[in-house]
């Protein structure tokens, strides 16, 4: 009798040990597949630090990063390699677009330079759809390159309805809308009214530097606030008047 119960332990304990041991080799392997399938992704993240640093570090002091683009660009190119991100994406079409930009590139490459940041930040925005920022800087992009009004004024739109108060981008969007007022139609005209009056309460410097460059005199101005918000519009002539 003992020797049966002996031999059932022993079978019990044998087949917990199988079971634990089915166990961590089960588990060991969920691990290692993690591990392979997480890896381009780390990857991407790895080369992409010095873009993000670069890029963080030009919307502060807006100093190009002339001597690092090219390298910037590699790193930009072996993320998306990886992992075909939108962010990566996003992130190339603001280099290529810095390197327009730069006054160290060619006159010859700044074209195709602008091009290439076009097709890279449409390629961001159809994988992510809600970034106003990249929207601002594909109608900007067009701007630059004297592209067809309403080629500009569509992504011009999209930046607002996806971003409608960011405070970062109302005064270039106001510079943008005064400057194609003559293309807009009457649901832009609404969106540009609003954009006006956000950014002058609450950036109203940004707001009067785009107006004394793109409105001195107030006209295109008086025609959107003078019925709905004739205050608003009065004390705006008061400050131009002022800076004058």
């Amino acid at each position: 009798m003992a020797i049966q119960v002996t031999t059932t332990t022993t079978a019990v304990m044998g087949n917990t040990i199988r079971a634990r041991i089915f166990t961590l080799a089960a588990v060991g392997l969920l691990a290692v597949a993690v591990l392979v399938l997480a890896w381009p992704r780390f990857q991407a993240s790895f080369h992409s630090l010095p873009v993000d640093i670069a890029i963080k570090r030009y919307y502060i002091d807006r100093q190009i990063p002339s001597d690092r683009l090219p390298v910037l660009l590699e790193f930009s190119q072996q993320s998306i390699a990886y992992n075909d991100h939108y962010r990566y994406r996003d992130d190339l079409g603001v280099l290529h677009y810095l390197r327009a930009l730069d006054p160290f590139t060619p006159a010859l490459e700044r074209i195709p330079e602008y091009r290439l940041a076009e097709t890279e930040t449409m390629t961001a925005l159809q994988l992510a759809p809600a970034q106003p920022q990249a929207w601002l800087r594909l109608a900007t992009i067009r701007w630059i390159l004297h592209d067809e009004p309403e080629t500009i004024i569509g992504p011009w739109k999209m930046s607002i309805f996806t971003g409608r108060t960011d405070s970062s981008l109302l005064a270039a969007r106001v510079e943008m809308g005064l400057a194609h007022h003559e293309f807009l139609d009457a649901e832009a005209v609404a969106m540009l009214r609003d954009q006006l009056l956000i950014a002058w309460r609450t950036r109203p410097s940004s707001l009067v530097r785009v107006l004394g460059r793109r409105d001195r005199n107030l006209a295109v101005t008086r025609e959107l606030l003078a019925d709905t918000h004739p205050l608003a519009l009065q004390e705006m002539e008061v400050l131009l008047e002022k800076l004058r």
